[in-house]
């Protein structure tokens, strides 16, 4: 790799310097930053109390609908002029299905009937129904800890036997539930999109969630947001954490602002967040917020000296991008002391476009300041790079096998449901050996078949930073195709040795929703796709039905309804190297009369046979 060429502009703000080298021909990217303060709220405990309410009880009277985000996480549109030649999506090879899974071991995770009645004493049937499963995983000892939406369970890793939960993460926060059933209801806080991490070099679990306020009669937001994080006291996550909070309502362009879609990440020093801002007002982005804090100092059960604050604009750079889900890293274990000055990050090119051929690296130095108090000394630096790629785009919903399903005492005469697989966002990133590894739903085509279909593209990128600059490549990249049907929201997992593996959701008109997964070789190759968690029967949630409504009127198969599917899975890498992956299926447990949807965890040994 080579240096770069880059003009500074320096910012200072209460002692704080933050330089941003932009390229050469670009305009110079200004920011906002600043030092914040993270609370202490207290501490909590995975409840282990029984569920007391059945999923054929829930009464469809009292199933309210619950406040929506769609309407308030509206992005800036693209510039038509901005790319100078035509792209196309590309043309993949389909990879083969294996036939078998040798030193294969797999459990099914949270399911909604397990998020739907988690909670116990006043937060008993609190929980409102809900699609899709925002999944977040982490192992480390001997125990596997998942967050899916609202609700937290930890399993025996060796066994998959349930230690602790399911458990309401409001109640789990110390939070108001989220919906008190009775006439009229009562509305407590909005919670969503959970988060976990493992970090070795501490021996804590690390849980995050988006908390906005509502109004208790309406369920209607209010002018405040936080994000909220727990840490465990020890490395145990069935016994006591610590309980911080955020306050974001400020953090944006036109604010009262809050964070979505929180994104976690980890270095030598430091626990790092990035979320896309977005008005309580009007829906418009208000640009993408990075946080970094020490997390010595959280493992210890104290708040931070400082949370650094850095606010991306919400308007297209000069170059055409868009600054908006960038994704900080996690070092995998083993190389938990690498880069121990800078934190990397890594973003798609423009998630509002149809076709990029192009990533966008970034790198925070000097976080070992984040365990001192601040002064004049403390000075970060931020360099962002745009590197060359192979072509990824929007991808297209995902067919589905129609199943027939009973619902209570309703039969559905047909299942009509597809699968959405939202954009092309970067998802989980994982730094290992000098590389950032990590992935993205695409459209693509295969030759024979007709039609686009959704797949992933994935990339290793090397990354070098030394003081002023940043280097930046992708050394290995590649596609993952199924024949005759979709993979979707991938999650990639890189042990210390190198060696990788992608987890996602598949399926097509012949194959119920389920899990798999491939092993990734040199120079680009994905190996078989192997099926995990057998999907047993179609998708048939509530958000695939006209005006969300349970029981649903069946959909037509002249006018498809488009489901919700998991908007990320998760991957994690244990202390043996062996590599754990997390996504969405329809596995066969009861169902609630409103969704069905269930998740399934994975375990690949550090050199399992592949055949």
């Amino acid at each position: 790799m080579t240096g770069w060429t880059f003009l500074k502009h320096w910012l200072v703000l209460a002692g704080l310097a933050l330089v941003v080298p932009t390229m050469v021909l670009s305009q110079e990217v200004t920011v906002s930053q600043e030092f914040v303060q993270l609370e202490s709220k207290g501490a909590a405990v995975v409840d282990n109390g029984p569920t007391t309410l059945a999923p054929t009880a829930l009464n469809p009277d009292l199933e309210l609908p619950r406040q929506s985000l769609q309407a308030l996480t509206r992005m800036p549109q693209t510039a038509a002029s901005r790319i100078a030649a035509p792209l196309t999506l590309p043309n993949v090879k389909n990879n083969e299905v294996a036939t078998s899974n040798p030193n294969f071991f797999g459990f099914g995770g949270l399911d909604h009937a397990d998020q739907r009645l988690a909670g116990t004493g006043k937060f008993a049937n609190t929980q409102f129904s809900l699609e899709p499963p925002d999944q977040g995983f982490c192992v480390g000892n001997e125990f596997a800890l998942e967050t899916v939406n609202t609700a937290l369970a930890v399993y025996r890793k060796d066994n998959g036997a349930l230690l602790a939960g399911p458990t309401a993460l409001n109640q789990f926060f110390g939070l108001q539930p989220e919906v008190i059933r009775t006439r009229p209801p009562v509305f407590g806080d909005f919670t969503s999109d959970p988060r976990c991490h493992y970090d070795a070099a501490t021996n804590r679990f690390f849980v995050t969630l988006l908390q906005i306020d509502v109004a208790p009669r309406t369920g209607d937001f209010l002018a405040g947001s936080s994000l909220l994080i727990a840490v465990s006291q020890t490395g145990d996550p069935t016994k006591s954490w610590n309980l911080f909070r955020l306050h974001t309502t400020t953090h944006g362009v036109g604010c009262p602002c809050f964070g979505d879609q929180p994104l976690i990440g980890f270095d030598a020093n430091g626990l790092y967040l990035s979320t896309n801002a977005f008005s309580l007002v009007t829906g418009n982005f208000a640009g993408n917020q990075l946080y970094a804090m020490s997390k010595q100092f959280l493992a210890a059960g104290a708040a931070p000296p400082f949370v650094l604050r850095i606010g991306l604009p919400p308007v297209f750079n000069a170059d055409g991008s868009l600054d908006a889900s960038v994704h900080p890293s996690s070092n995998t274990r083993g190389n938990e002391g690498a880069h121990f000055g800078a934190e990397y990050f890594l973003s798609s090119f423009d998630i509002t476009s149809t076709l990029d051929n192009k990533l966008v690296v970034w790198a925070l130095q000097n976080t070992s300041l984040l365990n001192s108090p601040p002064g004049p000394r403390t000075i970060f630096h931020l360099f962002r790079k745009v590197i060359s790629s192979e072509v990824y785009g929007v991808p297209p919903d995902a067919p589905q096998k129609m199943g027939t399903l009973p619902l209570g005492s309703v039969v559905n005469p047909g299942v009509f449901e597809i699968l959405a697989t939202n954009e092309h966002r970067m998802q989980q990133v994982t730094f290992a050996n000098g590389r950032l590894w990590s992935a993205v739903t695409t459209g693509l085509t295969s030759p024979g078949e007709s039609g686009l279909k959704a797949g992933i593209a994935w990339f290793s990128v090397e990354v070098e930073t030394e003081e002023g600059r940043l280097d930046a490549a992708v050394d290995q990249q590649g596609y993952v195709a199924l024949a005759n049907g979709s993979v979707f929201f991938p999650a990639v997992g890189v042990n210390s040795q190198g060696n990788a593996a992608i987890g996602f959701s598949m399926s097509s008109p012949s194959r119920f929703p389920s899990t798999g997964y491939v092993k990734l070789g040199g120079n680009g190759n994905a190996d078989k796709i192997h099926v995990a968690g057998v999907g047993v029967n179609s998708e048939d949630g509530f958000t695939g039905y006209p005006n969300e409504v349970s029981p649903p009127p069946p959909c037509l198969t002249a006018t498809l309804c488009e489901a919700r599917w998991g908007d990320y899975g998760a991957a994690a890498v244990d202390a043996d190297g062996s590599i754990w992956l997390a996504g969405e299926y329809i596995g066969p447990r009861p169902r609630t009369l409103f969704a069905n949807w269930g998740t399934f965890i994975t375990r690949l040994s550090p050199n399992g046979d592949d055949n």
